[in-house]
């Protein structure tokens, strides 16, 4: 827009300069004309019949409508008439300049004294003259004209050589995660435009300021809570093992004891995103994505069985990533988790675990319900459930998936699965493999 609305500036300003330009022209060649007339007539002896035309002093032209005639003209009126002209003249006419109306042809006419009866009058039919005139500004336009395509060319190439660092800064932006808020690199930028990089890393200041405050408060408030939620716990369970407590306490009891189960989950998640986005990048180091995933395939296996739920592993051979061991520990237990949990009773989860080109594809099947289209990009955002899911959870899961994708440097997409009459989801994150 900015190229357009330049360029387009440059050819209505180049327009209006040659508008201005051809009129100027257009009168001074008109003026210079009505100059020759008055010289002609000054340097025509009124003796010598050979150049006046009244006189027979002419030869015919081949373009009579450009020709000049020298006329010797009388004071009371004067009209003339030969093969190329018919022309009346007033005789009130003055000395000097004259625009008359002949017989329907407009005339530019000079008129010198000569004696008191006698004048000579120089003529040159308007049209002519006009002619003459517009074809001389016509040339002058020709430079002006060639000159404006070739600003409009330059302005353009100029206006991307010089806003190629906007473009690599959008580029920049666009290529950045949605927790990478360092500031923009100013270095190269034209100084026009220094002030909105400055304004604008001033607010991703701000905003860092702001988001590791939040981060800190659910880091802190996770803390605290931790405390409590394992005293009530540990109460809970002295209180469900005391000898003689009846059958009716017992289970009014065990909807509090999931409860509180469900409120340490909660917490132990929120102490682990608050980890993972607050705290500085593990060191990384090599990990064998098969041991990680078939030892976390282990520990949930039980949670599978008492759902008897189907759950599958294929691993092929083993595949060396980089990172921190946590993260993608985190990564693959919450995958499967989220799995196992919103997969119906009886249902299919299959694991696996495979390389693709130069990367490691870790994925997760599933035969749940999986998730509408339109809300599969805010389920990685936190505490954000699919409505009507029906099961019981934080909405953390997938958040420290992303928190831990982006620090291994990986990517993580989901895929649902809706055709022939199969439902689902498809959980897949990919790393670059580090050859051995």
């Amino acid at each position: 827009m900015l190229s357009v609305s330049i360029c387009g500036t440059i050819l209505v300003i180049g327009l209006v300069a040659a508008a201005a330009s051809f009129w100027f022209a257009f009168e001074e060649a008109r003026d210079l004309q009505d100059d020759e007339l008055r010289e002609i007539a000054w340097l025509v002896s009124p003796g010598d019949a050979k150049v006046l035309s009244s006189q027979g002093g002419f030869k015919q032209a081949d373009e009579p409508g450009m020709r000049i005639w020298v006329l010797k003209v009388s004071k009371l009126a004067t009209r003339l008439v030969t093969p190329d002209l018919t022309l009346t003249l007033p005789g009130e006419l003055s000395d000097g300049l004259h625009t008359i109306d002949s017989h329907g042809e407009s005339w530019r006419i000079y008129i010198r004294p000569m004696s008191a009866e006698y004048g000579l009058a120089v003529a040159q039919r308007t049209s002519a003259r006009d002619e003459i005139a517009r074809d001389s500004a016509l040339r002058t336009l020709i430079p002006l004209l060639a000159v404006i395509p070739v600003l409009i060319i330059l302005a353009g190439i100029l206006i991307r050589i010089l806003l190629r660092k906007v473009q690599q800064l959008s580029a920049e932006v666009d290529r950045r995660g949605d927790t990478d808020l360092a500031p923009l690199v100013a270095e190269g930028a034209p100084s026009e435009i220094l002030p909105f990089v400055s304004s604008t890393n001033r607010l991703l200041g701000r905003l860092q300021s702001a988001i590791s405050q939040q981060r800190q408060f659910v880091a802190d408030a996770a803390h605290e809570l931790r405390s409590p939620v394992t005293a009530m716990t540990l109460q809970l369970e002295n209180a469900m093992t005391v000898e003689g407590t009846s059958d009716a306490v017992l289970a009014r009891l065990a909807p509090l004891g999931k409860s509180i189960s469900r409120m340490r989950s909660l917490v132990e998640q929120l102490l682990m995103l608050a980890e993972r986005e607050a705290g500085p990048p593990t060191v990384s180091h090599d990990i064998d994505a098969k041991v990680v995933v078939i030892d976390v395939l282990g520990e949930i296996f039980p949670f599978a069985d008492s759902k008897d739920i189907d759950l599958g592993l294929d691993v092929g051979e083993s595949l060396t990533i980089q990172g921190g061991q946590e993260d993608f520990r985190a990564l693959v237990r919450n995958a499967i988790d989220n799995a196992v949990l919103y997969t119906p009773p009886g249902g299919k989860v299959d694991v696996r675990l495979y390389r693709e080109g130069n990367a490691a594809v870790f994925e997760v099947e599933d035969s749940g319900p999986g998730i509408p289209h339109e809300e599969l990009p805010r389920v990685f955002d936190a505490f954000y459930r699919v409505v009507g899911s029906g099961q019981p959870g934080s909405g953390l899961g997938l958040t420290i998936v992303r928190s831990a994708a982006a620090r291994l440097g990986g990517k993580v997409s989901l895929h649902t699965i809706a055709s022939r009459g199969k439902t689902g989801l498809r959980f897949v994150y990919a790393q670059e493999v580090v050859d051995a």
